[in-house]
């Protein structure tokens, strides 16, 4: 039997023993045939991403005529509402908002907390994070109705310049594999794909079933 053979026995048990079904992370670092026994055994591709990076000065990202982008060191009420209240994050809001006050807790303008608005009114948001030379770019969600209209554009653009001031010289994203707007807008903008992962879930039948 192979080492990964006996570590995915092991694994199955333990989450089967507690009811939970059992999720692995594969990557190009994963060990080598995981993902091949992972499916052999009935474990489901879930979640597939892809790693973006680009070099700040060559993204092409732009401002857009009626949209107003700040940048704030903190969370603001406009942008919490919007980022946490119409998101997946809706149900589990103190939890965001934990986790967003940890980022911005380490000082040094760490945090950049980006909202688009239109006419006064919010309609889009982003969260920059800066490491070093690195800006980091999560949480971007437009409002359905205002879509297609250059927010994520004019989000990006204003991060690059809030992160540029700071020293940041590369960027940093994930998106995932089956929201194709997404994907090709920062493809478009200057982000390339680097590397790529997705998650492998047990099925019901193997969460209730100990391995033998």
């Amino acid at each position: 039997m192979r080492d990964v053979d006996r570590a995915l026995a092991r694994t199955t048990e333990f989450y089967a023993e507690r009811r939970q079904p059992a999720i692995f992370q594969v990557c190009p670092a994963s060990p080598a045939g995981l993902d091949e026994t992972l499916a052999a055994h009935g474990y489901e591709v879930d979640a597939p991403v892809a790693i973006l990076t680009a070099e700040l000065a060559e993204l092409r990202s732009h401002s857009r005529p009626g949209l107003e982008v700040r940048v704030e060191p903190s969370i603001t009420p406009r942008w919490f509402e919007l980022s946490a209240g119409r998101s997946r994050f809706a149900a589990v809001q103190p939890v965001y908002r934990g986790m967003l006050e940890r980022i911005g807790a380490g000082g040094g303008a760490r945090a950049g907390f980006a909202l688009a608005e239109l006419a006064g009114e919010p309609i889009a948001t982003a969260l920059g994070v800066r490491d070093g030379e690195w800006l980091g770019v999560f949480s971007v969600a437009t409002l359905p109705e205002f879509r297609r209209r250059g927010a994520a554009t004019a989000l990006l653009h204003s991060l690059r310049g809030w992160a540029e001031s700071l020293g940041a010289r590369r960027a940093y994203l994930q998106v995932e594999r089956d929201n194709r707007v997404a994907f090709d807008l920062y493809l478009r903008d200057g982000f390339r794909e680097v590397y790529g992962y997705h998650y492998r879930v047990s099925s019901p039948a193997n969460a209730n079933t100990r391995s033998a």
